[in-house]
């Protein structure tokens, strides 16, 4: 790898796992972190090496997403345990790219035991973390003791390893963290890209929902059925289209069986993972999306329908009150509250004006908050402040 050789600020950004066919990520922090890059594409002012630490690959794949951005694929290692890789291989392996590339600062978008690799440069560079997910707060609502164990090990190391500046993506997470010990810190939520705002208003109203992401039991899909069919009883019919995969199979039979016995096949259509580029096609033709879950930071989902002027109807749990202004670019109703489901669904059914003057709401809100050059911007501000703060930091 041939140094880059700039007067930019050089950030180094670390994510395990990554898919190589940048066009099939479907959602999460992979997306978060792409719809990053992106805005650092077109703000174009830092040189960005993403390093992704792959479990599939044997051989390194560099690809040159931008101008001033690259992403290296870095093979894990040799042993069947990612966190053994991580420890005891993926570490030199990445001292020797820092090596290379010289960054100003290193940039973890994962927690849990990928942190281990910090060993590579944490005492010479500043090194900081988006908190995408609040482990503590998964813990509570996790159902299955090889879930609980799995976040609580995260939780554990993450507490641990955490690099003492942060980026918390809202203000609930911030809260979270409020006993924590935080040198630097910045609340910046994910970017999301420029196509959705592009998206045109719709112009009439077809109560037709749409929902993005895993279906499980955390995300509570089984709770809009219910929703549905009793608005059915009532003679207001919507359907519903969900753009994401099974969690378990589980889960699946549990949805399909409802979906049978209440007799709502044809107002429900599963889609299965839907192409990152291909949602915002889906989104042309909802009206509103839904987002039921039990525990959420900031949904991206949220914010690429504001984005496209779909108004969000969504749980008030975790960071979402932050993003919906109830009533005007969007619906909080309660956990498990058909109730409250169900009074906002009357609200615009059938409803044109009403929905387009939310969505009008939902798009501008999103224009100002979610945008990726707008987030770009934002982040490399807080690299600049870091970077200024470790040159003026007295030697030790």
């Amino acid at each position: 790898m041939n140094k880059l050789l700039s007067e930019k600020l050089r950030v180094m950004i670390v994510v395990p796992n990554m898919s190589t066919k940048i066009e099939t990520i479907t959602g999460g922090v992979h997306s978060a972190v792409m719809n990053l890059l992106r805005g650092f594409a077109e703000t174009g002012e830092a040189e960005i090496l993403l390093v992704s630490i792959t479990e599939e690959l044997k051989e390194p794949v560099e690809i040159q997403f931008a101008e001033n951005i690259r992403i290296y694929y870095l093979p894990e290692g040799p042993f069947p345990s990612s966190s053994l890789n991580y420890f005891f291989v993926s570490t030199g392996r990445l001292r020797k790219i820092l090596k290379s590339f010289q960054p100003d600062l290193v940039h973890y978008q994962i927690g849990g035991t990928l942190l281990f690799t910090r060993w590579a440069s944490m005492f010479s560079i500043p090194h900081l973390i988006t908190i995408h997910g609040i482990p503590w707060a998964e813990l509570k609502i996790a159902k299955h003791w090889k879930q609980r164990l799995t976040i609580y090990l995260n939780a554990i190391i993450g507490d641990w390893l955490y690099p003492d500046n942060i980026i918390q993506i809202s203000a609930y997470s911030r809260e979270q963290f409020k006993n924590r010990k935080i040198n630097q810190l910045s609340i910046i939520p994910n970017a999301i890209p420029s196509r959705y705002a592009d998206i045109p208003l719709k112009d009439g109203m077809s109560n037709h929902l749409v929902f993005v992401g895993i279906l499980n039991d955390l995300k509570n899909q089984l709770f809009i059925l219910q929703v549905l069919k009793e608005l059915k009883e009532e003679g207001i019919v919507y359907s519903i289209e969900f753009c994401g995969g099974f969690g378990s199979s589980e889960y699946q039979q549990l949805m399909e069986d409802y979906i049978r016995n209440h007799a709502l096949e044809e107002q429900v259509q599963f889609n299965g993972w839907v192409a990152y580029s291909d949602l915002p096609a889906v989104l042309v033709k909802a009206d509103l999306l839904v987002l039921t879950s039990r525990q959420e930071a900031l949904p991206m989902s949220i914010a690429e329908a504001m984005a496209a002027g779909r108004p969000a109807l969504a749980t008030r749990v975790g960071g979402i009150p932050e993003m919906i202004d109830d009533g005007k670019n969007g619906f909080l109703i309660e956990l498990d509250s058909t109730r409250t489901a169900k009074d906002a669904l009357r609200q615009v059914y059938n409803d044109s004006a009403r929905i387009r003057k939310m969505g009008e709401a939902a798009k501008h809100k999103a224009r100002e908050n979610y945008m990726a050059s707008s987030v770009a911007e934002r982040t490399q501000a807080f690299y600049q402040q870091l970077v200024h703060a470790k040159k003026a930091a007295p030697a030790v």
